[in-house]
């Protein structure tokens, strides 16, 4: 399996991948592929709360097509990544149904989630080479293929 998404976390190597999803996590690594190195981490740092989980969605035709769940220690420091099971990853959902039940999941199985962040594929990829990320969000968010839930503080005064 690729490690590339973990090492751009900078993720311990003793607490490595669990659960992750073969064909999500290929998905996430094509792309991922072009990415500026150190933007993962970045983004984690600047908004996932420490002690919490973060979520991304990535749909296309409104079945998730890639996800990653990042768990953050106390010090938020990335412990560990998967991808998101259950009926969020089920067929027939709509985006906003499946980003709800993305964050119930993992609030059930990683504890507190402090940021769901859903996007269509279109958008995620516009996302990734922008220049202006907040540009690019806002952009999403007007097309209704964005989901936040919950909105952490950072990114809101971010995307104001």
């Amino acid at each position: 399996m690729p490690h590339r998404i973990a090492h751009a976390l900078a993720l311990d190597p003793a607490a490595g991948l669990r659960d992750v999803d073969q064909a999500q996590w290929a998905h996430l690594e094509m792309l991922l592929e072009d990415a500026a190195p150190g933007e993962l981490g970045a983004a984690v740092n600047a908004f996932v709360a420490a002690g919490t989980s973060a979520v991304v969605g990535i749909f296309d035709d409104d079945l998730l097509w890639a996800s990653l769940v990042v768990s953050v220690d106390n010090s938020g420091k990335p412990v560990s990544v998967s991808t998101v099971r259950g009926p969020a990853a089920e067929p027939g959902s709509d985006m906003a149904k499946a980003a709800g039940e993305a964050v119930k999941w993992v609030q059930a199985h990683h504890g507190p989630c402090s940021l769901g962040f859903f996007v269509d594929k279109a958008h995620a990829e516009e996302l990734l080479k922008a220049s202006d990320k907040a540009a690019a969000i806002r952009t999403a968010s007007a097309s209704g293929r964005l989901v936040l839930s919950p909105v952490p503080a950072a990114l809101a005064i971010a995307l104001a």
